[in-house]
């Protein structure tokens, strides 16, 4: 289960995660190489709820919909039909995101409606504001969570039932609040493989960087699930 954030050739962007679209591509076509299959996310979260068998798969998502997916990042998917979820901060619209300074703006619903418009790419909630759960009282967290969700069944939002965790943040209480809202799964920042005895609602991720060359991508998908 791979992250990405944003996509883009600015030399001044200072944020962690700002991965160059040749980088990209380059991801994209080693994991083909190396004889993984590209699956839309909600098929890793079928397959772990019938109890399916999970080997060689990979997802790709993209947190906080920055528009760098837009500009850059969906016609790499295109190309190599790669199917994608993009997390959405559903509050948090064509502006600077207030949740991670100096990074580029986020997409506007139309730019998210031109982005799904294929089909291969999905939108998954990423909460309201993007706030840390297990932080917030009750009611904060019940409203970031379902307002999320009610705003992508407005987008006719494929994946809106699939949840990430701002900034990876998690505890029993919130995962208990994500099941009562609705969701059937929640995504981490856990480094380590998702195998057939994994929590729905504490699903690990490898967040991907620029420092994410050949041998370090490698390296991380060939490591057994007991290695983390």
């Amino acid at each position: 289960m791979l992250c990405y954030h944003d996509i883009g050739t600015d030399a001044e962007n200072p944020t962690d995660y700002y991965v160059s679209p040749t980088l990209l591509g380059s991801h994209l076509e080693w994991i083909r190489d190396w004889g993984f299959t590209i699956v839309p996310l909600a098929e890793i979260v079928d397959r772990l709820a019938q109890d399916r068998d999970l080997d060689g798969l990979i997802a790709i998502t993209f947190d906080d919909a920055l528009i760098g997916v837009h500009d850059h990042g969906a016609a790499i998917l295109e190309a190599a039909g790669a199917p994608a979820t993009v997390f959405v901060v559903t509050d948090v619209l064509g502006v600077a995101p207030p949740f991670w300074p100096g990074a580029a703006r986020t997409m506007t619903e139309e730019e998210l409606r031109a982005l799904t418009a294929s089909g291969l790419v999905t939108l998954g909630s990423h909460t309201a504001r993007h706030v840390s759960l297990p932080d917030v009282d009750p009611g904060t967290r019940t409203r970031e969570l379902s307002e999320s969700l009610a705003t992508l069944r407005g987008f006719d939002a494929r994946d809106r039932d699939l949840l990430a965790y701002p900034s990876g943040h998690h505890d029993p209480t919130t995962e208990h609040a994500t099941v009562a809202a609705g969701y059937r799964a929640g995504f981490t920042f856990s480094f380590g493989r998702v195998t057939r005895n994994c929590d729905p609602f504490s699903i690990p991720r490898f967040c991907i960087g620029p420092a994410h060359d050949r041998f370090r991508l490698a390296r991380q998908l060939a490591r057994p699930a007991s290695a983390w």
